[in-house]
This record gives C-alpha cells, structure tokens and sequence, in this order.
C-alpha cells in the first residue's frame, strides 16, 4: 500500500536544465584554454576531434563511466600521452571545464515549483554527471545529492536510490523519483521500488519495455497537483 510521499528525488540534466548547450559551452571554454596553454594539441585537432577522441576514450573505459570527472581527468591523461606532454596542464584544465559546467540555465518551470515543494518534502538530487549543487545555484531546495561517482554505480543501478533513500531516512513507499530519462531515471527507480514521474518534455512516446512511470507529465508545473493526488490516494486508501 502506498505510504505518504516523504521524499522527492530529482535527475538534474535535462529534468532541470538542457545538458547539452551546457556541456558544449564548457567544452568550448576548455578548448579556448588549450589553444593557450597546450597549443601542440589544439594546432593538430579541433574541437570536434577532441570531443570525438573523448567519446572513443569512453567506449574504451566503461570503469570510469559511473564518475564523469575521473573519466575527463584520465582522458586529459590519455591525449597527453599522445602528445608526449607533462601532466602539469591537466589539474587546471579540468577545472576549467568544471566550473564552465556548473553554469546551468534552469527552465523556466523548475524555481517556483521547488520554491513550493521544498517547503513540503525533503528534496535530493542524483545525477550521473558531475554537476555540483551547490555551485550551480540549486542547493537552496535540496537537502543533499547522491552522484554515481560517490555511490561507485551510475542510474539505473538501485543503489543510487537506495542511498538517496537511506540518508534520507525514508522507505520505498514514501518515496518519489522525478526525472527525464526512460532508463536510467524510471527504470532504474522502478528497480528500486519506488514510484516514478517521468518528465517528458520534447513530447517523445514511450518505449521503454520493461516498466512504465506512474505519472508522466510534459511540466514542472504539474508535478505538484500529481503529488497532492498521490497523497490522497496514500491516505484514502
């Protein structure tokens, strides 16, 4: 039987903000910082072969898929390598991109909605990437994150629910996940037993074939009278 919603989970990229003009941004300012710095590898190749050589270092490192900032640094590594570079340029390299990343455009539905619900249930992010709370300005709603870097798992795997749960000190039943993506946020909430809302906002259909979200909704903007209609079945029933 469901319980009263204590707990709301939240993805942060794409259910808070759009990750890829973010993402493209940073990797635009780290590349700048290179054609200054490194310039033996950004006079070789451009911003699109860098970006293609980091996805080809992905695919060869699925180890580090689970931590974003331990895969760019190794990866910072690799090129270097290739370069027959140091790796004094690496640390600041890396933190350039790192504060680039954090400088998130929220969607125009995400502050009055956690203005409102962080007054009502207790908020924590958890993400994949290397997004930090605190520095993209959202720390105001939420209680804590759980990343998959700090968990050593990245979504779908349970665990990282399951931590976000146990900190926060809420069951299963009382707990609700809202995010973007059909598998790694619904699935793997489903795999953790919890209910879902999945936020849909480019109007894709469902495909997922091995579970379905209990709400889906289009807007921020109707999460909260989902959530009152959740509350009163939990407590009507």
């Amino acid at each position: 039987m469901p319980s009263r919603i204590k707990l709301l989970t939240f993805d942060l990229d794409d259910t808070l903000w759009p990750c890829t003009p973010t993402i493209m941004a940073a990797e635009q300012k780290l590349y700048e910082w290179m054609q200054r710095r490194v310039p033996e590898i950004t006079q070789r190749l451009d911003s699109e072969a860098l970006f293609h050589k980091r996805r080809d270092f992905m695919q060869q490192r699925p180890d580090l898929l689970h931590d974003m900032s331990k895969l760019r640094v190794e990866s910072l590594k690799a090129l270097s390598d290739e370069f027959g570079l140091g790796y004094e340029w690496i640390g600041e390299a890396f933190d350039v991109f790192f504060q680039a990343r954090q400088q998130v455009k929220l969607y125009p539905d995400v502050a009055p909605v956690l203005d409102e619900l962080s007054s009502e249930y207790t908020l924590v992010a958890v993400s994949n990437g290397n997004a930090d709370i605190g520095l993209t300005g959202v720390d105001r709603w939420f209680d804590f994150s759980v990343s998959a870097a700090e968990v050593g798992h990245q979504k779908p795997h349970p665990l990282v629910f399951q931590t976000a749960m146990y900190r926060a000190g809420a069951a299963r039943s009382e707990t609700v996940h809202i995010g973007d993506d059909e598998h790694r946020d619904i699935f793997g909430a489903c795999e953790a037993g919890i209910r879902t809302v999945w936020l849909n906002r480019t109007n894709r259909d469902w495909s997922h074939t091995k579970c379905k979200a209990d709400h889906h909704i289009r807007s921020l903007d109707e999460l909260p009278e989902i959530l009152r209609k959740m509350q009163y079945n939990a407590l009507s029933e």
